[in-house]
């Protein structure tokens, strides 16, 4: 990909067209219509694991494969429809939705994001626990199923998916192309909110609705001040990737976890987790 040379903050005017440093020159229609090909494409991925799924049995090791090798492929997809509809559409370049040279800065922000991200779904998973109400409840061991907790092949598949393609895809089509979009429609706050609603919609679990809200706001907020979508990716996967150690490391217990610090651990690593239900069509 190439990235503008001018950096990751280029000069622009203070004007309502202006997200996170760069002029946002698609439409709420473009938003809509992006809206419109991720529903698509996540209900062909779905689709395509079918065949699998009566051959194999939902249980098998070749269904849950393919689901997360389709999942895989969603989220490319996903990232091709935030680049179509953006610099491919209107001109420019990868730069054109969020990429830049890593700076010091760029680490800090993506620093305090993850931090942010962790505590918010770590804490919010520890008061779920001690306060309730039951049903919102979200147990690691409940999201991965057991035949992909205990296979490590499957469980390395999906993190693969859940740390290396879905923190690139889904903050170049959330972040990048939806939350910019919306934000020179409606501004910014509500454009931080709107984009993190969906965000969290398109997980599919009611359960951790919330706490993946929080994590958008918080990543669409980075974003706009970073100015630098690597930002935000750094963050997720850094989320992701300590979540999925959690789990990998066999810290997924059926009982909710003792402790405050393993309450935020389990909590976090829950919300990731509710990302791959949505992949096996669960």
């Amino acid at each position: 990909m190439e990235i503008a040379a001018q950096g990751p903050y280029p000069e622009q005017p203070d004007r309502s067209d202006t997200v996170a440093g760069r002029r946002i020159d698609w439409t709420g229609r473009d938003v809509f219509a992006g809206v419109c090909y991720f529903i698509g494409i996540f209900i062909a991925g779905q689709i395509a694991t079918i065949p699998f799924l009566i051959a194999y049995g939902d249980t098998s090791r070749p269904f849950f494969a393919s689901a997360f090798i389709f999942g895989a492929a969603v989220e490319v997809a996903v990232a091709v429809v935030a680049a179509s509809l953006t610099f491919r559409k209107y001109g420019g370049g990868w730069a054109q939705i969020g990429f830049g040279p890593v700076t010091n800065s760029t680490l800090l922000w993506a620093l305090g994001a993850f931090i942010a991200a962790f505590a918010l779904a770590g804490t919010y998973g520890v008061l779920v626990e001690e306060f309730g109400p039951h049903f919102l409840k979200s147990e690691c061991a409940e999201q991965i199923p057991f035949e992909v907790r205990d296979d490590r092949a499957l469980l390395a598949l999906a993190s693969l998916v859940v740390i290396a393609f879905a923190p690139v895809c889904e903050e170049l089509f959330f972040r990048g192309f939806l939350f910019t979009g919306l934000a020179k429609a409606w501004g910014l706050v509500p454009g931080i909110v709107a984009s993190a609603l969906l965000f969290a919609g398109a997980h599919l679990l009611y359960k951790s609705f919330l706490p993946i809200a929080l994590v958008g706001m918080v990543f669409a907020f980075t974003y706009s001040r970073s100015r630098n979508i690597l930002s935000t990716m750094l963050a997720h996967m850094a989320f992701n990737g300590l979540s999925i150690a959690f789990i990998a490391g066999g810290s997924c217990p059926q009982e909710p976890s003792p402790g405050a610090w393993l309450g935020a651990l389990h909590g976090a690593a829950a919300v990731v987790a509710s990302a791959l239900p949505s992949a096996l069509g669960r």
